[in-house]
């Protein structure tokens, strides 16, 4: 059996976060926030993304959306809601984590540099 194509719903207000939006495929969606950097980036070059540009500006407003964007895909990817449901708690993540060393003390780490003003 095929696996459905997920959508992807990409959140950001870096400017890190406009080379992931450029991977995004038509029926995805990104969600930057509006007045920061990468939302200029994106403006700029709106015609490099394809995925469909959801953008916010409070916290308010950003959950507003969010749910908005949610309800359209449970409603409009088929007619099993239950499976679209389970596909929504699919979650894809992805964490770095960096050990430290076992003595958090100033020796343990490497010097830092001084640079002139």
């Amino acid at each position: 059996m095929e696996d459905p194509k997920k959508t992807k719903i990409y959140l950001g207000d870096g400017l890190g976060d406009f080379c992931p939006s450029l991977k995004l495929g038509d029926g995805d969606y990104v969600m930057p926030r509006k007045d920061v950097p990468v939302w200029d980036l994106i403006c700029k070059n709106r015609s490099l993304i394809k995925a469909q540009i959801c953008e916010w500006s409070n916290g308010e407003e950003f959950k507003t959306v969010l749910l908005h964007l949610i309800s359209r895909i449970i409603s409009v990817e088929g007619n099993n809601t239950s499976a679209n449901i389970d596909q929504l708690y699919s979650v894809d993540c992805k964490q770095e984590t960096m050990s430290l060393p076992a003595a958090t003390g100033p020796e343990t780490f490497p010097q830092s540099l001084h640079v002139l003003h």
